[in-house]
């Protein structure tokens, strides 16, 4: 229920109000918050490293407002967005990196954050067309939630998990109109946020292998092969078919380190 239907469901009906704009990530917020709500909790009394996630999740929403707002000043509003992003990440996994000699921590640190930086930098390219997109977005949420789950963390499997549910409910409406949504860059920004720190975290402060990531890095661009002449269906069924690929690989990784 909570990686699954209820994102699903409640990102389905806000795509489906807002399937003829710009603002399809919205929906991916939405379907995000409830699992989160119910995984994790909103208090801020203990900011751990998944409360903190919960909260850099809901607010990619801003981000996602600046990157449609500043579609005019494309590269620097995606730089800027990359950069925030790798800068929560390190906020996220402080209270962890603390506990590290100082060497060891600046190196995870940086590769934290260039992995997250690099996922949403992929998607916001991917976004120019949506649909691969919303595909991508789907896939490496999904991916991220069994390798996660995999290293021991239920809670990031189930919001990762969560993420792609609602991605995947954004590419269901475009799916059922026939036709792809309005370009909007941010579609899938929320799904590579949030699939990128819980992966992160699930390295931090589980059992999973760092290695097993590296796979991941190839979900975007695998689904952005799928041919733009194609048809919404059709697109759709090969961008999600060619990111299974790289996203199987991560997943066996994770399982044969298991």
């Amino acid at each position: 229920m909570q990686a699954a239907a209820i994102p699903f469901v409640a990102a389905f009906a806000v795509a489906l109000a807002l399937g003829r704009t710009r603002w399809l990530a919205f929906a991916q917020v939405i379907g995000f918050v409830p699992s989160a709500t119910l995984a994790i909790g909103w208090s801020i009394e203990s900011l751990t490293s998944t409360r903190k996630l919960a909260i850099i999740g809901a607010a990619v929403l801003v981000l996602c407002v600046l990157v449609e707002w500043g579609h005019s000043r494309w590269r620097a509003t995606a730089t800027a967005s990359c950069a925030v992003l790798a800068v929560a990440c390190v906020w996220m996994l402080w209270r962890l990196l603390a506990q590290r000699d100082a060497g060891a921590a600046v190196l995870a640190a940086v590769l934290a954050a260039t992995y997250v930086a690099a996922q949403a930098a992929m998607m916001l390219r991917a976004g120019e067309d949506p649909v691969r997109a919303a595909a991508a977005g789907s896939t490496l949420g999904w991916a991220t939630g069994v390798v996660a789950l995999l290293g021991a963390s239920a809670v990031l499997g189930t919001v990762a998990l969560a993420v792609g549910s609602a991605a995947f409910a954004t590419l269901g409406v475009q799916w059922l109109r026939g036709a792809a949504a309005p370009t909007g860059r941010s579609i899938s920004l929320p799904a590579a946020t949030v699939a990128g720190l819980a992966g992160v975290n699930a390295v931090m402060a589980a059992e999973l292998p760092g290695y097993a990531l590296l796979p991941l890095l190839l979900v975007v661009p695998a689904a952005r092969l799928a041919p733009s002449t194609l048809g919404v269906r059709p697109r759709a069924i090969a961008a999600v078919a060619l990111a299974i690929v790289p996203a199987a690989a991560a997943v066996a990784l994770a399982w044969f380190h298991h």
